[in-house]
């Protein structure tokens, strides 16, 4: 039978129960060095390449902009809300509405949002 390397890691680091895991102060399964060099790459290749691109940090600065113009606005006021929900926010309680904005605005897709913002804040969008 063929031993893992994992499985040489445990035995040469004498575990033989979950407390040894814990106390071992470091990963007991890792990548290797070569793979783990691989790792940095690809995610340093993602980063500069995809997760910080400059079309993308443009369309997560719109989303933060119309979610925070849209909680501002129906925080302010809460008859722009829908009925069902217009009622929940218009309790007097400020946390209490806030939290119902908030949950109004998690149930919106991105696209409800966006066209929701052009409806409220575009003087030529269709009510």
């Amino acid at each position: 039978m063929m031993t893992s390397t994992a499985e040489t890691k445990m035995t040469a680091d004498a575990i033989a129960a979950l407390d040894h895991v814990r106390a071992l102060g470091r990963p007991v399964a890792a990548f290797s060095a070569a793979m783990a060099d691989n790792d940095r790459a690809l995610k340093r290749f993602l980063y500069q390449r995809m997760y910080r691109h400059y079309r993308v940090n443009r369309m997560s600065h719109k989303a933060r902009r119309v979610v925070r113009e849209l909680f501002q606005l129906f925080l302010a006021e809460p008859e722009c809300l829908p009925a069902e929900w217009r009622a929940a926010a218009a309790c007097g309680d400020p946390a209490r509405c806030a939290r119902t904005v908030a949950d109004y605005l998690a149930g919106m897709t991105d696209r409800f949002a966006l066209d929701e913002h052009r409806r409220l804040f575009d003087t030529y969008a269709a009510v």
